[in-house]
């Protein structure tokens, strides 16, 4: 198994309504790319165990939506919702040529690789959805009754008042022993995730900041790609963590149920950041579905 990734492209692709979107090729080979699709509020930090483990056979492809990590940030007239976020994707697989490559989905990730599945489905090979959900995880968020109005509130003091907003968010994720309050809380897999795992993740949302943030979470929240589901022509893997509060893991087993051609995978005691918790199994779970592929 490869220890290290080595870039063999990056650059930037203009959209057609003018955002630099960033991208970075890892590997190659002539097997289907690996296309990682980040969750919100995320850069491509998150698949650097999938992309060590696959880099040496294939090529894997990391990029960064609008207003994230080295992509530009769009201005207040450009779109941010999960079509255009798909539509975004084309951009990148157009610019790199890649001929039906696997399209993986972190959290928000699987929304916008099913968005782009109903965009151009005769060019992904599969779609691998990682603790994400198909739509509306806003109101299913801890399986609570009032999520989607306690996320309304958030999203409205947001509107109101951006810059006290983004100062307390970023005073709150500046705070040292973040990592342990979090492990309390049972919101991360203490024992199995890094704490530099964590610090990455906070740094971004303060790069990007909250007013940003939460438009975002409002664009994820207004979507769905249920009535996709069942119409999907391709192999889906679909991972599912026993303590992600963010997307239940019975999303996840609706979801599988409900694509034709599709695996569950449970991963035992893993939070929503499972991804970084549990890379071992995602990766053994990758490598035995993309074998099936072949």
């Amino acid at each position: 198994m490869p220890s290290t990734s080595t870039t063999t492209q990056q650059g930037f692709v203009s959209t057609d309504d003018g955002v630099q979107l960033f991208f970075r090729v890892l590997g190659g080979g002539s097997a289907p790319a690996l296309v990682c699709c980040n969750g919100v509020g995320v850069s491509t930090f998150f698949w650097e165990y999938v992309a060590q483990r696959f880099s040496g056979e294939r090529k894997v492809v990391l990029w960064d939506y609008r207003g994230h990590g080295r992509s530009s940030m769009p201005s207040d007239g450009q779109r941010l919702d999960i079509p255009r976020c798909a539509r975004d994707l084309g951009t990148i697989l157009c610019e790199l040529e890649l001929d039906r490559p696997v399209l993986m989905g972190h959290s928000m990730g699987t929304q916008v690789a099913l968005e782009r599945y109903r965009q151009d489905p005769d060019n992904v090979g599969a779609l691998v959805s990682i603790l994400g959900t198909y739509g509306h995880p806003l109101d299913t968020f801890n399986d609570l009754s009032a999520s989607s109005v306690v996320f309304d509130l958030l999203l409205h003091l947001s509107d109101r008042f951006p810059r006290g907003v983004d100062t307390i968010g970023k005073f709150l994720v500046s705070l040292p022993g973040g990592f342990d309050v979090a492990r309390s809380l049972k919101m991360v897999d203490g024992d199995r995730m890094s704490p530099h795992d964590l610090s990455q993740y906070q740094r971004h949302l303060a790069h990007i900041g909250f007013p940003f943030f939460f438009k975002m979470v409002r664009e994820i929240g207004e979507h769905t790609a249920e009535d996709l589901l069942a119409s999907i022509g391709v192999p889906m893997l679909v991972v599912a963590a026993e303590r992600d509060a963010f997307t239940p893991p019975h999303l996840s087993r609706k979801m599988a149920d409900l694509v034709p051609d599709s695996r569950l995978v449970w991963l035992d005691g893993a939070s929503h950041a499972g991804i970084v918790e549990q890379p071992e199994r995602i990766n053994e779970e990758l490598c035995s579905f993309l074998g099936e592929l072949e």
